[in-house]
């Protein structure tokens, strides 16, 4: 008598437990509205249980436990409360694969006082400290995950999933688990092993995708970086315009000033030091492309600055490629030749640019001497300084990204990169 109250107990607290669990899981608050439909839930699902148990056998009600308790459950997740169905399915099994330290500890407990009361005492207390443990520390951890993409929540979930049904399958469908007891156990290991080899694909394929969304960021923030640098060409040009323009005045005065007086050597050499000023707001032209001719006229005036020889020759207008991700190689390269040569002496500084259409490809190409020969693995050059190193991967994955190829090599002493595109 009392082992059959304490089974009814059990079953009344396991039911409770994988209910409100499941809902937590799947981030439903436990308003006194929730509460009452979870709760009522449980009613019904555990009148059904106990007619099963009544009418038939308690072997009966766990075969009969997925088909009256889980899949109604789940209805109740994705209709009522508007669940995806893999934070539906994840929840549940998540929530049944907490039930197992309750189970351990009741078969121990009653394999230490070999009685079934003892074992049904150990399963009641044990699933309220775990159900509390959980609920209160970890079940707004989960529903976070839960909540993420599908992918990322069958990669959280595929182990309480498979466990779920390795469970049924091996424990409450067949004998398996009782009759074949060594076999049972090296296919527990079989089960470790696959889970873990399968968490370790999808792991990875998720890295891949993680690491290539980073280079799209760095990407962006380097296209980012380039257009303003190449507004504060033109406002620094703007400037200098408002500047020449407002000292017009001034000049012709003075200019009127020499002609009166004859001195047309002071009058030429004003006029000629103003063509000079108002040479020097224009963008020097390079190419017939807008964006690129900023960013070479940047890099240009880096270079001066850096007393580093700048060659250019660019002869193109139209570009068939993407024009942010064209613009973004030739920054990484010119940037990565100029840090290059930094330590040399400036009569060896030089950069040597060459952009060109040729047979429908775009052709680019970049010479520079070195400092310090760089390091190759794979062909391509490599940095072991921390915050070196992003140029040349974005140039490659750019490439790559419009369909060309690049290469990089030493030729005659001078670290040459070529582009097709």
């Amino acid at each position: 008598m009392t082992d059959n109250i304490l089974i009814v107990i059990h079953a009344g607290f396991l039911l409770l437990f994988g209910v409100f669990l499941s809902a937590a899981f799947a981030g439903i608050k436990i308003s006194k509205k929730n509460f009452a439909v979870l709760f009522s839930f449980c009613l019904a699902s555990g009148a059904i249980q106990a007619m099963l148990y009544v009418l038939l056998s308690e072997e009966v009600v766990w075969k009969m436990y997925p088909f009256v308790s889980h899949f109604p459950l789940f209805l109740l997740l994705i209709i009522g409360y508007r669940k995806r169905i893999s934070t539906a399915v994840v929840s549940i099994c998540t929530a049944y694969l907490c039930c197992q330290p309750a189970k351990w500890i009741g078969l121990s407990s009653k394999a230490v006082f070999e009685n079934s009361t003892a074992e049904y005492i150990a399963r009641i207390l044990t699933l309220t400290l775990v159900f509390v443990f959980i609920f209160f520390r970890l079940s707004d951890y989960m529903a976070e995950i839960f909540d993420k993409e599908e992918k990322a929540v069958y990669i959280f979930g595929i182990t309480p999933i498979l466990y779920y049904v390795f469970d049924y399958i091996s424990a409450i469908y067949t004998d398996f688990w009782t009759s074949h007891i060594h076999e049972a156990a090296e296919f527990l290991s079989l089960f470790l092993c696959i889970v873990f080899l399968v968490f370790c694909f999808v792991y990875h394929r998720e890295y891949e995708e993680k690491a290539d969304a980073q280079r799209k960021e760095q990407i962006i923030r380097i296209t980012v970086e380039e257009q303003k640098k190449e507004l504060d060409a033109v406002k620094r040009s703007e400037g200098a315009i408002r500047i020449i323009r407002h000292d017009l005045r001034h000049f012709l005065a003075n200019l009127s000033t020499c002609i009166d007086n004859n001195d047309k050597i002071t009058a030429k050499k004003m006029i000629s030091s103003y063509v000079d000023n108002i040479d020097s707001t224009v963008v020097k032209k390079y190419c017939g492309n807008t964006t690129i001719n900023y960013i070479l006229s940047s890099f240009h005036e880096k270079c001066k600055e850096e007393q580093i020889n700048f060659v250019c020759s660019a002869e193109i207008s139209d570009v068939s490629c993407d024009e942010t991700m064209l613009s973004t190689i030739i920054s990484n390269a010119l940037d990565n030749a100029i840090n290059a040569q930094k330590q040399l002496p400036e009569e060896q500084r030089k950069i040597k640019i060459m952009i060109k259409n040729h047979n429908e490809k775009l052709l680019l190409s970049v010479k520079n001497p070195f400092a310090k020969a760089p390091v190759f693995i794979n062909r391509i050059p490599v940095s072991n300084q921390k915050g070196h190193g992003f140029g040349t991967q974005s140039i490659i994955y750019l490439t790559e990204r419009m369909g060309g190829n690049c290469r990089f090599e030493i030729e005659n002493g001078e670290f040459v990169l070529m582009v097709v595109i």
